[in-house]
């Protein structure tokens, strides 16, 4: 059985320049006439918001916003949020932002028709369905108009957790990402990048993940910099869209692993960027990945443009590929954890967290504790 493979698709998605203009029309076709736009601040001060919220009006739906949603968003804030949707009585939720937006909206819809907090739902999949979740997504990241997961903090814990619900439809119009700065743009992108080489790695791998994640780091490797240097390059932002929902298909069905442990972590203590831990953690977790198996390690640095002899040894794949990949961070101004102001001994003070994170159950081999020290050191020292 342990050859067995299984693959599928949660979520439809409309791509292309302008298809944000079909939210209204996709929303009246699914029966909803009152829906919770959610969103955050930021977001909902843009100009793109306010054509999804045109769009939405123009088919004749009554709106109510909430805009108050927090990166890694709180639980306090998906209760808020849940609390206004069974007030209201609204038929679905349209989220339009990026993956915390997208997160909270999942979280929110639980909510509708179960009884809070959210937290007793973490991990929980047993609730009764709620209604259907639109994403308008603005960043080229999380992938999470795709997936099953949303990632929500545990605020009486102080940890990272997660919640189980899918999207009923995905929205991927370039033009929703191109006022976004360049710093998150590159943090967002290594996200994508992370799920896709964690899927491709993965303790159950499978052909269509390795597929779409393989295309995914491709489009970003090319696409990227781009993005980076001149975010008006619609061309650009449209393949990171698709860069990150590629990721983010293919993760849902392989899963991810000790990178987004050890990122969940290290966001959750030390408050730092999602994406940004994520391409600090890859590098360190793609030696370890290579000691398993070589060969999927060698996929993502093919996937890269690296050209391998074919005699290196394992452990020289995990160290080429790792190189390659700090040298791509630090191209997107990724900065150490030294430069981000965490101490060597902070840092493998969370060691014990990362065997609780959700993630770590998903690792494809297990590790003891010195390993996960090691590995931790070794962040911090060759970054």
């Amino acid at each position: 059985m342990e050859n067995i493979s299984r693959y599928a698709q949660l979520c439809p998605i409309i791509y292309g320049i302008g298809s944000a203009s079909l939210l209204g029309e996709e929303v009246k076709k699914l029966g909803c006439s009152k829906v919770l736009v959610v969103s955050d601040e930021n977001v909902s001060k843009i100009e793109f918001y306010e054509k999804c919220k045109k769009s939405l009006l123009d088919a004749g739906i009554e709106l109510v916003e909430f805009n108050e949603v927090l990166p890694d968003p709180p639980d306090y804030i998906v209760n808020r949020g849940g609390e206004i949707a069974r007030t209201e009585k609204i038929g679905a939720i349209v989220a339009v932002g990026g993956g915390s937006v997208m997160d909270a909206a999942k979280a929110i819809n639980i909510l509708i028709n179960n009884p809070p907090p959210i937290n007793q739902y973490f991990g929980n999949p047993v609730y009764k369905p709620g209604v259907p979740v639109v994403m308008v997504v603005t960043t080229a990241g999380t992938g999470s108009e795709s997936t099953i997961v949303a990632v929500i903090t545990d605020t009486a814990n102080g940890v990272k957790n997660s919640v189980l619900g899918a999207a009923t439809l995905g929205i991927l119009d370039p033009e929703a990402t191109v006022t976004l700065p360049s710093e998150d743009t590159a943090h967002t992108g290594m996200d994508a990048f992370a799920h896709a080489a964690e899927a491709i790695t993965a303790k159950l791998p499978n052909p269509k993940s390795e597929l779409l994640a393989s295309d995914a780091i491709k489009k970003i490797m090319k696409y990227l910099p781009i993005a980076f240097e001149d975010g008006t390059n619609v061309e650009a932002r449209g393949n990171l869209l698709l860069a990150s929902n590629f990721a983010g298909i293919a993760f849902n069905d392989a899963l991810v692993h000790l990178g987004h442990a050890i990122a969940h972590s290290i966001g959750a203590r030390f408050h730092v960027t999602h994406g940004e831990a994520c391409a600090l953690a890859l590098p360190e977790v793609m030696k370890y990945a290579a000691g398993i198996d070589a060969s999927k390690v060698k996929v993502v640095g093919e996937a890269m443009g690296i050209s391998f002899a074919g005699n290196e040894s394992s452990e020289e794949i995990g160290e080429i590929v790792a190189e390659a990949i700090r040298k791509f961070s630090k191209s997107m101004k990724i900065k150490s954890l030294k430069q981000l102001g965490i101490s060597k001994e902070d840092l493998l003070n969370t060691a014990d967290m990362i065997f609780k994170d959700p993630c770590y159950l998903f690792v494809p081999r297990e590790l003891d504790r010195e390993e996960v020290i090691k590995i931790l050191e070794n962040m911090y020292e060759n970054y």
